[in-house]
């Protein structure tokens, strides 16, 4: 077996494995090889089958928490492969490798449905992005936290490489500009981005006016989900959102009474999620190139009583009562707001929390306050829920 100390490579599994199912951490999942890895299978390119290539597909694996890959057996082949009688080790995930024109493709073994036929699909590599389009561009501004004056913003957008190769920036051209990369806009002093995609590995490039992603992008469909906030007390916020790849649908959600000018292109209409009321603006069918304004002058902020309750709920078991008769009143007006808190006390701040637990939680993270398995656990199940939204 043959160590791998390369950077790159050990940065591709990492991103893998972070944003892949926490299964991935445990070994029963290798079951259905009996203790014995035996794999036999073919190399289809994608692009072009009759196209004749000379490939290296690796078997490889890592430690469990580990920072070191290893990599157990290679072969050079034109299609055909087989890998046969390795002894699994149950506290190590495996997967086959194959990097194409640059371009890794990883299988992991537990994605395999028959161990004896295993279709390993490559794609050649094209370097401008002339085959992506959006399918829905969303963006989503929650209601504010009575307890929060911080805006916290997500985005939502899923978007399809319609060609038969798989785009792939060339970041080592000097000319190479913005039009030749995955990007998307943000408004300005933009705070704490973070961004997650269903991509292979890349990096994240942020830039005054947004952010790029320099991650390969295979043919199908594909998302990124991303999330940043706002200057503290910031009551309104100035988008120009370019859309280089156009968008079949658009839609941006507000707090409700949330005071907008729109352009001209989207409709406004209201909409409820998890029993909130939000304004949104929808637009359809958005040519390339197309670039929409949209002036957000104030965002509707929690009233008097929704700042009230928020208090009386968090405190009220720890207020002191010095007499009967304000005993009683605390009682009336606890009971008031309760009743009215209870009927949608799971949901009521739902979208508000799960943005700040992921902040948070990524916080906690790079401070090394929280181990890595629970860090992947808990944010995949964040994000879950947050796709569930839109």
């Amino acid at each position: 077996m043959k160590k791998i100390i390369n950077l790159t490579i050990f940065l591709i599994i990492s991103f893998i494995l972070l944003n892949s199912s926490s299964a991935y951490l445990f070994a029963d999942h290798l079951d259905k090889y009996n203790g014995e890895i035996n794999l036999k299978g073919s190399i289809i390119n994608g692009t072009n089958s009759d196209a004749i290539y000379e490939y290296e597909i690796k078997l490889m694996s890592t430690q469990n928490a580990s920072t070191e890959l290893v990599e157990i057996s290679s072969k050079i082949t034109n299609e055909d492969f087989e890998f046969s009688n390795i002894d699994i080790n149950e506290s190590f995930t495996y997967f086959l490798m194959i990097t194409h024109q640059e371009i890794p493709t990883i299988v992991f073994l537990e994605e395999i449905e028959d161990q004896y036929k295993v279709d390993f699909v490559i794609y050649d590599r094209i370097r401008i992005p002339e085959n992506i389009s959006i399918i829905d561009y969303s963006i989503m501004i929650p209601h504010l936290s009575p307890e929060s004056d911080v805006i916290s913003i997500l985005g939502l957008i899923s978007f399809e490489n319609t060609g038969n190769k798989t785009f792939y920036a060339d970041l080592s051209d000097p000319n190479l500009s913005g039009l030749n990369l995955l990007r998307f806009s943000l408004p300005e002093n933009f705070e704490n981005l973070s961004v997650d995609s269903d991509l292979p590995p890349g990096n994240v490039m942020q830039i005054p006016t947004g952010f790029a992603l320099s991650n390969p992008v295979p043919p199908g469909q594909h998302q990124v989900l991303y999330s940043y906030s706002m200057p503290r007390n910031t009551t309104s916020i100035n988008y120009n959102i370019k859309l280089p790849f156009g968008a079949k649908k658009f839609k941006l959600l507000a707090p409700e009474k949330t005071d907008i000018n729109k352009h001209e292109i989207l409709i406004k209409e209201s909409t409820q999620v998890d029993e909130k009321i939000y304004e949104v603006l929808n637009g359809t069918d958005i040519e390339k190139g197309e670039t929409i304004n949209i002036q957000i002058n104030k965002i509707a902020t929690p009233n008097f009583y929704d700042k009230f309750s928020s208090f009386v709920k968090k405190n009220s078991i720890s207020v002191l009562i010095g007499t009967s008769s304000a005993l009683i009143l605390l009682i009336i007006i606890s009971l008031s707001v309760y009743r009215n808190i209870q009927r949608d006390s799971t949901a009521k701040n739902n979208d508000d929390r799960l943005i700040k637990k992921i902040l948070d939680l990524d916080e906690r993270f790079k401070n090394n306050q929280i181990k890595e398995e629970e860090y992947i656990i808990l944010r995949d199940n964040y994000k879950k829920r947050i796709r569930e939204k839109f």
